[in-house]
């Protein structure tokens, strides 16, 4: 809001006024709150129409909540309404439903302290339908103005014909639902229109086509996936030669609202039933960690009983490495309950297995009981996928050893640690001796199975703190931490022995390699090139001095490059 004070209008009885007043005490805004229950006060206060909400009574002494929403329309359309529940009969109620005016509130404890934040939501949206209005004006002036804008808004717009095809649609819209512009021009309305808004699209699209302009209408529609889009906007007629040629609407996406909002309508045993049901963990928890509640779907997913859990410690169900992460964030947001503090971690099932869930949890302002409402949901897939491409990120896709990128990240950690003086570190350098020569004579199928053969025998050869990897073509690299160079010599001498003594079958043929290895320490502070260059130099000179042989090098040594292959 730009301004600092939220100007309410109080169409109701003084009973309801004290109850909404004292429900927003803890809202962040200022309040200013006039309080109106004739018809000629209500006329006069919409003089000037810069009230932000409206509250209504559904009766007062000359007028209803249906007449308050019919003024507002023609007067201030932009200002929010909300209705206040069992303050009178059900026909006015019904009529008002009917009429889409709402939403609806109760004056108990369980809606009221959600109150603040349907407001936050309604004036969001007042601002937002103002904005929009002035966007579409603003459309109008140019052509090619409007085209850009059409396109590229945030708004999902649609143009559709008499006969229901749709003839336009945004990049928003499109991106919604799924579809490819091709695909869209494609659609029938009908294709894309959920049966519960079936009734309701009937009434509006007739109602279009005789002219008429229509303001804050929802529908649901279904995408290409099958979800389930939630819509609201305002839409209009395209007239030429006094006929309507098509109609346009330009919708907010409200699916990710339209849960609050249905959260304020319904019963407290309807909200037990979607809590029960829920298909993710939901659970609320004491500040000293302990469960009150869970659902059944959660205590299913944990293998538990909901008995065997309520008021146990959350910790019996966090893996043990995760809980002090857990807990911290916990503790945060019961200390700053406007924190919005995600985590992701390993959950414990009661038979020891573990699966990974994103939590987000909530507390309310005002809640004197200092409960948390936790939600969990399982993303062990999307953790498995995060880990499969973190690996072929960092591995060789035909060897599935370390890449050269991943190796050199590693050499780097190693160069500029901060080390013991008298510990020492060698990089062994690989090159295939006659590599080239099985490559072209029985082609790079045989080539790349030699390269995994020859990388399975390395992997059996080095020792589980050594760093193995293939840094290009038929060269690969051992980085061997905390050993003397006499020790790697003997280690490179045995991966040259063994080697030498594996044969390679390809069909019908055979074939013997060799391995040149250069050996070199691992000076502290050099730059990754030098180090790597020193090992390679170190092992064209084995190369050099006839293949098959392991030469070593000092760190400083800088022989210079010979031929090899």
């Amino acid at each position: 809001m730009p301004e600092n004070v939220i100007r309410l209008l109080m169409a109701c009885s003084i009973e309801s006024s004290a109850v909404i007043e004292k429900a927003l005490i803890h809202h962040g805004s200022k309040m200013a709150v006039c309080r109106i229950d004739t018809a000629k006060d209500l006329n006069h206060a919409l003089e000037t129409p810069d009230w932000h909400l409206v509250f209504s009574d559904l009766e007062l002494l000359d007028f209803s909540a249906l007449d308050l929403a019919n003024l507002l329309a023609e007067k201030a359309p932009d200002i929010p309404l909300v209705v206040i529940e069992g303050t009178g009969s059900d026909e006015i109620a019904f009529r008002c439903l009917e009429s889409a005016v709402g939403p609806f509130i109760r004056c108990n404890a369980h809606y009221l302290r959600r109150l603040p934040r349907l407001i936050d939501t309604l004036l969001e949206r007042a601002e937002q339908n103002h904005a929009r209005r002035q966007v579409e004006k603003r459309l109008m002036e140019s052509e090619e103005r409007y085209r850009d804008v059409f396109d590229n808004t945030s708004d999902l717009i649609q143009c559709v014909a008499p006969d229901g095809l749709i003839t336009y649609t945004n990049r928003s819209w499109r991106e919604a639902m799924g579809y490819t512009e091709q695909e869209a021009r494609s659609l029938n309305l009908l294709d894309i229109l959920h049966p519960d808004s079936m009734i309701c699209c009937n009434d509006r699209f007739g109602r279009l086509l005789k002219g008429e302009a229509l303001s804050c209408i929802e529908f649901k529609f279904v995408s290409r996936t099958g979800e389930i889009v939630h819509l609201m906007g305002d839409c209009g007629s395209i007239i030429k030669e006094g006929g309507v040629i098509s109609t346009r609407g330009i919708f907010r996406n409200i699916t990710d609202t339209v849960n609050a909002e249905t959260a304020l309508k319904i019963t407290e045993a309807r909200y037990r039933a979607l809590y029960e049901n829920a298909p993710d963990i939901y659970s609320t928890i004491s500040a000293s960690g302990e469960f009150l509640s869970i659902n059944q779907t959660g205590a299913c997913m944990l293998g538990y009983e909901v008995d065997e859990l309520i008021g146990e410690s959350v910790a019996k169900v966090i893996h043990p490495e995760d809980q002090r992460a857990v807990f911290a964030c916990v503790e945060r947001q019961f200390a700053d309950p406007e924190a919005k503090l995600d985590i992701e971690y390993r959950k414990v099932r009661k038979d020891g297995s573990i699966f990974w869930v994103h939590q987000r949890a909530n507390r309310e302002p005002g809640d004197a009981a200092r409960q948390l409402l936790v939600i969990c949901r399982d993303i062990t897939e999307k953790r498995y996928l995060e880990d499969r491409l973190a690996h072929q990120a960092s591995h060789d896709m035909l060897t599935d050893l370390l890449n050269r990128r991943e190796f050199e990240r590693r050499l780097q950690q190693l160069l500029t640690r901060e080390c013991d003086p008298t510990d020492s570190h060698i990089l062994c350098f690989l090159d295939l001796d006659q590599f080239k020569a099985i490559n072209d004579a029985c082609g790079h199928i045989a080539g790349d199975e030699l390269l995994r053969q020859i990388a399975a025998l390395l992997k059996g050869l080095v020792r589980s703190r050594d760093t193995l990897a293939r840094i290009g073509g038929d060269e690969f690299a051992v980085l061997m931490e905390h050993a003397s160079l006499n020790k790697a010599r003997q280690f490179a001498e045995k991966i040259r022995a063994t080697i030498e003594c594996f044969e390679f079958h390809w069909r019908a043929q055979r074939f013997s390699v060799g391995v040149s290895i250069g050996v070199v320490p691992v000076r502290i502070g050099r730059s990754v090139g030098d180090t790597l260059n020193t090992a390679d130099m170190a092992c064209y000179t084995a190369k050099k001095q006839g293949r098959n042989c392991v030469h070593s090098a000092s760190a400083e040594a800088t022989p210079e490059p010979v031929a090899g292959g």
